[in-house]
């Protein structure tokens, strides 16, 4: 729980760091030191991010930075289970956050980076309260911090037709965030942390971005260990030169639209928006990055892994229901008869599916109640499977898992996609949609046994701690998964009958979200 402030200073020379390019102040909270909005790079509209300038004096940095532009949201809905915040937008985004306990040089307690979500097209680093650094760094004793950068049409449109300074525009987002790797490696010592014990984490979008750096060669060394969190999705790749002259007539079409060059680089992103509506229809993650651009490999299926990076611990998993809808029912799943919990799976998969996806369902989970088959996901849960199989095999130590908390939200649901960030955050207590009535697999139960995980993982490159039954990472002929749900284990395939039979039969094991050809391109 977030302390009442009983300890506050901001003052003329407390607390400040001096950084590469110039001295910077923050504030002490309590016992906490927090830097918000700290630039690590400039850039023009398309091109490759730079250094920022020096200045003299010390800057403030008490407040987040911009975040980038993009399409505004229209739902209010859901704000109970995702409670939002909403920031000014603009295009020199490229600011980071960090929260610490000690300004020591010679702590080197380990840093965690924090990618946001929403594809690689939306999201922001301060947009879900669960994503304050705060607790993550008090309960865990780490340095934390989170990237801000640019983010679809502006971070990832190939312009590299139009000469030599657009080469890195396809994948300018991901080489803001190498940038911000650089200064964190020159910097975060004067803030506590080891900038030789580095952890990349990220969820969806975010857990895109972390697998992308994987293989990017420029972001090799500026981190050492990588947490992907549901950011691996469907997917059946075209070969790596086919996507690229995809997206550099995808590029051509955007100029040819915009009446020039001049024009796309100069318009108000208000009128890029609509450009972007026109063109790619307004298509949430659209945007990726742009395979065999600067460093960038493309993704593994086909690109494979780099042996460069094989050597970096990973930790990838998913949750239980991810993207699927979330139920509608609000009556409470203990009070289901069997008929209830059978028709449910009736309705979603068919009648004469239903019984032997039950079956499957409670071989696999035999804590949950089986209405929840239901509401399985498979069209993440299978391709993550995928990856930690095939990086496994490739030579990679990776360990996977799946995230099944159950929460009296609607009666009672198990996690869908991002609710394990409050448990690894610390910060459950910003979704009272976590809370649950069960007094020995509590919320903040959940939290405790997740989030030493992650931080353990940061420190030691290891998951395992006393308290937390066995996690295996992968071996050959031994596909072991965590399951974080009131009977926390290791199995090895424990799902794989399941997911097969929802693979058959699921309306959604396809992707929802993909990138549609148009018929002139």
């Amino acid at each position: 729980m977030r302390d009442r402030v009983t300890h506050f200073v901001m003052t003329e020379d407390f607390p400040v760091v001096r950084t590469t390019y110039g001295k910077i102040r923050g504030y002490q909270e309590n016992d906490m030191f927090h830097f918000r909005g700290i630039t690590y790079a400039e850039a023009e509209r398309f091109m490759a991010p730079k250094p920022p300038k020096s200045w003299e004096g010390v800057k403030d940095t008490q407040d987040y930075g911009f975040v980038c532009p993009q399409a505004p949201d229209r739902e209010v809905q859901g704000n109970l289970a995702f409670p939002k915040r909403y920031w000014l937008e603009r295009e020199d985004c490229q600011t980071l956050n960090i929260w610490t306990k000690t300004l020591d040089p010679a702590a080197k307690q380990p840093v965690m980076i924090w990618l946001h979500g929403g594809g690689f097209s939306k999201g922001s680093v301060m947009e879900l309260e669960c994503y304050d650094g705060e607790n993550l760094a008090r309960y865990g004793n780490v340095t934390s911090v989170s990237i801000s950068h640019r983010l679809n049409i502006l971070g990832f449109l190939d312009l590299s037709d139009y000469g030599p300074e657009y080469e890195l525009s396809g994948n300018a987002g991901m080489e803001d965030i190498v940038l911000a790797l650089q200064w964190i490696r020159d910097n975060i010592a004067q803030f506590g942390g080891d900038p030789e014990n580095v952890t990349i984490f990220g969820e969806s979008g975010g857990g895109g971005k972390v697998s992308t750096l994987l293989q990017m060669a420029d972001a090799d060394g500026l981190y050492h260990r990588a947490i992907i969190e549901s950011g691996v999705l469907p997917g059946d790749p075209n070969p790596l030169e086919e996507d690229k002259k995809e997206a550099k007539a995808l590029g051509r079409r955007y100029v040819e639209e915009a009446g020039g060059l001049e024009q796309l680089r100069t318009m108000e992103y208000h009128d890029l928006l609509k450009l972007m509506n026109k063109i790619s229809g307004g298509a949430f993650m659209v945007w990726a990055p742009v395979p065999l651009t600067g460093t960038y490999t493309g993704d593994f299926r086909a690109a494979g892994f780099r042996k460069e990076t094989l050597s970096v611990p990973v930790i990838c998993g998913s949750v239980f229901m991810e993207l699927n809808p979330r139920s509608t029912c609000m009556k409470p799943r203990a009070s289901f008869t069997e008929e209830e919990r059978f028709q449910a799976i009736a309705d979603a998969y068919g009648e004469e599916h239903a019984a032997e996806i039950q079956a499957a369902f409670a071989k696999a989970y035999p804590e949950f109640n089986t209405y929840y088959a239901s509401q399985a996901d498979c069209m993440v849960r299978v391709p993550t499977k995928e990856f930690c199989v095939k990086r496994a095999a490739a030579g990679g130590k990776v360990w996977n898992y799946m995230f099944a908390h159950e929460s009296d939200y609607r009666g009672g649901i198990l996690s869908t996609h991002a609710d394990e960030l409050a448990f690894i955050f610390h910060n459950v207590e910003y979704l009272s949609s976590q809370y649950n009535e069960d007094p020995e697999h509590s919320a903040e139960w959940m939290e405790d046994l997740i989030f030493n995980a992650w931080v353990s993982f940061a420190k030691n490159g290891d998951p395992n701690y006393e308290g937390l039954p066995e996690w295996k990472a992968l071996s050959e002929g031994e596909n072991n998964c965590f399951i974080f749900s009131k009977a926390p284990r290791c199995a090895a395939d424990h799902d794989q009958a399941f997911m097969e039979l929802l693979l058959k039969y699921s309306k959604y094991a396809k992707p929802m979200f993909h990138r549609e050809k148009k018929k002139d391109e």
